[in-house]
């Protein structure tokens, strides 16, 4: 174990070197109560509303590292007050498919600091998200002593055909994709990251139905009031520090979260095509295969699909839980 920690800890400095500051605003992230950290690449389509999404709910500073985008990106980020940007010029796989960037930011400014870390497409709502914004959710995960926000990755999806799914940087993405499963997921408690792995949801439905034990991980945690020597360890699956990575196991009172992920509009079949050639995601991007293989479907079920209705919903539905939090 302390082997593996150790290995892991310098891979982490050694791609901390690929990170160049662009336009970093040190003293704005100082002041900051709160960070969020974002790896992102060619994300122009859904960055204005995710920025708008997150500033709604009270982010503090936005840490962005952008792995080579060509979409305008990058200017676009340098006109936003609020973001401080990096270019993270290497492998995204070979740095744990950008974690070790993530990561790199998260100590250097998150110590002491309520963090959010979210894909660019992973847009959080938590109970009564459309009232209280992040620093009433921190306030009271603090009373309670909870340090880390357990959340369900929510696929999200449009009526018609993804070919006709379309997210430009002016769209809502709740307005474009406000369907989503309202059942079908499956977990499992592993002890060996005293966490559980969810899986099911559109994707297994649609993409993984002959192979659901391969179905991506829909468990996350996105929000973590961030300590000296925490890193994630999987994507925002888990982290090295096991207390943190299942925030609902048998507390009655901790509160929990959805991410709403919208991945599946018309961008998707191009990153896909793109993805496949790049082969810079998880095991070998097998996951873009197939949704290239499965060219323009339509994803919305009569039997299956329920349309977002806010978070009073998505707790009724047992997606999430407020605990004693009223």
């Amino acid at each position: 174990m302390w082997r593996t920690d150790r290995i892991d800890r310098q891979r982490i400095e050694r791609h901390a070197e690929q990170l160049v500051a662009k336009s970093v605003h040190p003293d704005r992230i100082a002041a900051a109560w709160s960070l969020l950290v974002c790896c992102v690449r060619n994300e122009m389509a859904r960055m204005p509303a995710f920025l708008d999404h997150y500033r709604r709910l009270g982010v503090g500073h936005f840490l962005v590292l952008d792995n080579l985008s060509d979409d305008g990106l990058q200017d676009y980020l340098g006109q936003q007050p609020d973001c401080s940007v990096w270019l993270a010029n290497g492998s995204y796989k070979a740095s744990n498919f950008g974690m070790d960037w993530c990561n790199t930011l998260l100590a250097r400014y998150g110590v002491g600091k309520w963090c959010v870390t979210v894909d660019p497409d992973e847009f959080l709502v938590y109970p009564y998200s459309e009232q209280r914004d992040l620093r009433s959710l921190t306030a009271r995960l603090d009373a309670i002593g909870q340090p880390s926000l357990f959340a369900v990755l929510l696929d999200a999806y449009g009526d018609g055909p993804l070919s006709r799914t379309t997210l430009t940087p002016g769209s809502d993405p709740f307005e474009v994709c406000p369907w989503f499963d309202r059942f079908n997921l499956t977990q499992r408690f592993d002890p060996h990251t005293q966490g559980f792995w969810v899986q099911g949801g559109v994707r297994m439905r649609r993409f993984f139905a002959d192979r659901p034990a391969q179905a991506p991980a829909l468990n996350k945690v996105p929000l973590v009031r961030w300590s000296k020597g925490l890193r994630y360890v999987s994507s925002m699956h888990h982290l090295n520090d096991k207390r943190l990575n299942c925030t609902v196991h048998e507390r009655k009172d901790a509160v929990s979260a959805v991410l709403f992920h919208f991945k599946y509009v018309s961008l998707l079949r191009e990153k896909a095509s793109e993805e496949m050639v790049r082969g810079e995601h998880y095991a070998g991007s097998t996951e873009y295969k197939a949704y290239f293989d499965a060219g323009d479907v339509v994803l919305r079920d009569p039997e299956v699909s329920v349309r977002y209705a806010g978070s009073s919903q998505l707790m009724q539905l047992g997606f999430m839980q407020a605990g004693t939090w009223f």
